[in-house]
């Protein structure tokens, strides 16, 4: 029997129903609307400001500050799950890697979502930053390619993160704590304080918040002796300055500063065998750290016919990364490195040192003329400079590296890229119920690649000399769509839109790669798609839904130059498809109670085998793509009461499923692992007044074990397993005025 023709029948069908039932309904828990339904979402999404995201002819989901803080959300992770289609690779704290509708980057550096915050872009790599979400206006995650509006980075999607802006017309505080103990962990403490004064009565305002993050580690080293080796300490802040210059005319200052540090890496890692699910037997400490910095300046004015919108900001990030090397090293032979490198001992440590500095400048023109025709236009220009460092030294048995310092390997890369772009969209209302929209967006990049190398691999090959690199990508990408409002309270429409990701070099990190593999072309992908959205009962009830279909071409992924899997470089990967089906459901069942739910479906797989210079690990037609479940879904109940004149209680039920999925391209791959479906549950009551509230919550009720599989280095070292937090109860308390 076919297993493939099965499995992909197998979900067709409810993929069909899904799209005839209707529409990707919005998580915000607010105040019910005058006749007791859900009240309405407004969304910026389109850079057309406020707009009710029940017409906007996109899957958007949007989850409002007040669904975050009832559902517990501090960071990405906490809400991920509830958005269809939007799943993650997660390499620990500050390592994760977004993926939308099962566009994944499978290990290339360039990042698929592109990430926002209000108007700032802050995509990178795959490393996206994890910002926390302490006074945070909503959440807005876009899904299918965003390419007229946000640009390359936004190949399958785009997340925005929208910050509350400060107030000139009165003083705010919210003060939030929370107090939890984790099991095989410890106690954890979360601390948050948001301040609002208006520093000039209705022209200038302040709003600044302040955050610190404590996490007990669960991992012990059984090797080293370490207990809790994973603890992590986040803290950071962030503050706006909003000046009205005139009654049309506003400037807003904004500053970001978040800072993570673990002890050790949230993996554990069983060179020994077995050892139980939170143990782990690595050679060295591995703390890791991460620090990001935003400065932003951000000017609109209102012309009446038009608003004007200018973005200025400033990114920063570092990362010290560590990790484990000695597995790899004993690969060669236990006393390869001792006997003829001439090394101390064969135990290594790699100390990996990230860089990156983004300036980035958009100006744009949204209209309002109230008409027919609509339009938004715009350029945008960024520089990018990136520098990673890596140093592989010997270490001592305590786990650290030896001093005076015995290197095995060392070499520096640098990397620039300057991208500019003209972007617009063009909306025109052809009757009432029927309007179309075009838009594009042309850009031009110029990328340079330099590598140093400052020790050659165990000082016995010959120093890699790489001239700098240089590569050019342009390319306009097209969107289209018709949208129908067939009644006030349920909408069609269809899209065909493209997205596009920049190329780069290749940098050889021990021996020399040959021409044609030194650069990578760009990628691009077509998403052609229907949905609808629809309300019913006077809003009572919201359903959306979406079916789509894309074609991926000139994939970049990650090959390899040998038989360890340690040594490898970004190729094109020839062509994909991706098809998948989304639902959204909401309900406010009565007064009290509302609930909902979301499914996503997603069948990505290669349409083409993988050209590959070591097809042992190589990628084959129909094989699906590495860290996407196929069905993935949520489901909330929430319920409120009064409980006297003054109080009012309060509860919610979380649940998610994510399902099973490979680590890799092909089940062949000698380092292809299965990372099985899991569950996780979560639940808060509490009783809160005008001012105050107190609440009980437990995360991972089902105490929910692996959410990824990795290699350290190579196919010879074992398994690494990413598990997620385990069993944790806690109490949360939070005042505001």
């Amino acid at each position: 029997m076919n297993n493939k023709k099965v499995g992909a029948r197998s979900w067709i069908v409810p993929a069909v129903a899904l799209a005839l039932t209707g529409a990707g309904a919005s998580h915000a828990q607010q105040a019910p609307a005058d006749n007791g339904g859900l009240e309405e979402v407004v969304v910026t999404a389109t850079k057309r400001g406020n707009e009710n995201l029940q017409i906007v002819p996109i899957a958007i989901t949007a989850q409002s500050q007040a669904s975050l803080e009832a559902k517990g959300a501090q960071e990405f992770e906490d809400f991920a799950r509830s958005v269809p289609s939007l799943s993650f690779v997660d390499n620990g704290p500050a390592f994760k890697t977004y993926v939308i509708r099962g566009i994944n980057a499978t290990g290339t550096g360039v990042a698929t979502v592109g990430q926002y915050v209000d108007d700032i872009l802050i995509t990178g790599d795959l490393r996206q930053p994890d910002l926390r979400l302490f006074d945070v206006q909503r959440v807005e995650v876009l899904r299918g390619p965003q390419g007229t509006l946000y640009g390359s980075g936004s190949l399958s999607g785009t997340i925005r993160t929208i910050i509350n802006p400060p107030d000139p017309t009165g003083y705010h505080a919210d003060v939030v704590t929370r107090f939890s103990d984790t099991d095989h962990g410890g106690g954890n403490f979360n601390g948050a304080i948001t301040f609002n004064a208006p520093l000039v009565n209705d022209r200038i305002a302040l709003r600044a918040t302040a955050y610190d993050d404590e996490e007990s580690g669960f991992i012990n080293n059984i090797r080293l002796g370490t207990h809790g080796v994973n603890a992590e300490h986040t803290f950071g802040g962030r503050a706006a300055l909003l000046v009205k210059l005139d009654d049309a005319t506003k400037l807003t200052a904004n500053v970001f500063y978040q800072r993570t540090r673990t002890d050790g890496r949230n993996i554990a890692v069983k060179a020994d065998g077995d050892l139980g699910r939170y143990n782990t037997d690595q050679f060295v400490h591995d703390p890791f750290t991460s620090e990001f910095k935003i400065y932003n300046l951000t000017l609109n004015h209102d012309f009446n016919w038009a608003d004007l919108d200018f973005s200025s900001s400033y990114f920063s990030r570092g990362d010290d990364n560590k990790f484990d090397s000695t597995l790899f090293d004993l690969s060669f032979g236990p006393t390869f490195f001792t006997d003829v490198v001439g090394l101390s001992t064969a135990n290594a440590l790699t100390d990996q040192e990230d860089t990156s500095r983004y300036i980035t400048n958009e100006l744009r023109l949204a209209s309002k003329l109230g008409g027919r025709t609509e339009f938004v236009a715009g350029v945008f220009q960024q520089h990018i400079k990136t520098t990673f460092v890596t140093l592989v030294a010997t270490s001592n048995d305590a786990g650290f590296i030896n001093l005076p310092v015995e290197p095995v390997f060392g070499q520096a890369q640098a990397h620039m890229t300057e991208q500019y772009a003209l972007f617009g969209e063009l909306s025109y209302k052809f009757t009432n119920k029927l309007t179309g929209l075009v838009g594009a967006r042309a850009f031009y990049a110029d990328e340079a690649d330099d590598l140093n190398s400052t020790h050659p691999f165990g000082g016995f090959s010959p120093p890699v000399v790489t001239p700098t690199l240089y590569s050019h990508a342009h390319k306009v990408t097209p969107k289209f769509y018709l949208s129908y409002q067939a009644t006030p309270d349920a909408m069609v429409y269809g899209s065909i839109s493209q997205g596009f990701r920049i190329g780069g070099g290749n940098l050889a990190n021990v021996t020399p790669l040959p021409p044609e593999d030194r650069t990578y072309q760009p990628d691009s992908l077509w998403n052609y798609e229907v949905g609808a959205k629809t309300s019913w009962f006077d809003r009572h009830l919201i359903v959306n839904s979406s079916l789509y279909y894309i074609n991926w071409s000139n994939i970049q992924v990650s090959d390899f130059t040998d038989d360890t899997n340690a040594l490898t470089f970004i190729a094109n990967a020839g062509k994909a498809r991706v098809y998948g089906a989304e639902l959204e459901v909401e309900a406010r069942l009565t007064r009290d109670v509302t609930a909902g739910g979301t499914l996503a479906l997603v069948k990505a797989q290669l349409s083409e085998d993988q050209p590959s210079s070591n097809q042992q690990f190589a990628g084959h037609e129909g094989d699906l793509f590495p860290n996407v479940p196929q069905v993935s879904g949520s489901l909330f109940a929430q319920y409120s009461h009064p409980l006297t004149a003054r109080l009012q209680g309060f509860s919610r039920v979380d649940y998610s499923h994510t399902g099973h999925q490979g680590t890799q391209f092909s089940p062949g791959n000698p380092i292809y692992n299965v990372v099985p479906a899991y569950n996780l549950l979560g639940a808060r009551v509490g009783v809160r007044s005008d001012t105050w509230e107190a609440a009980l919550f437990g995360k991972n009720l089902l105490n929910a074990y692996a959410v990824n599989i990795l290699e350290e280095a190579s196919n010879l070292t074992p398994r690494a397993v990413v598990p997620l937090q385990p069993l944790t109860f806690g109490l949360e308390l939070r005042y505001h005025f």
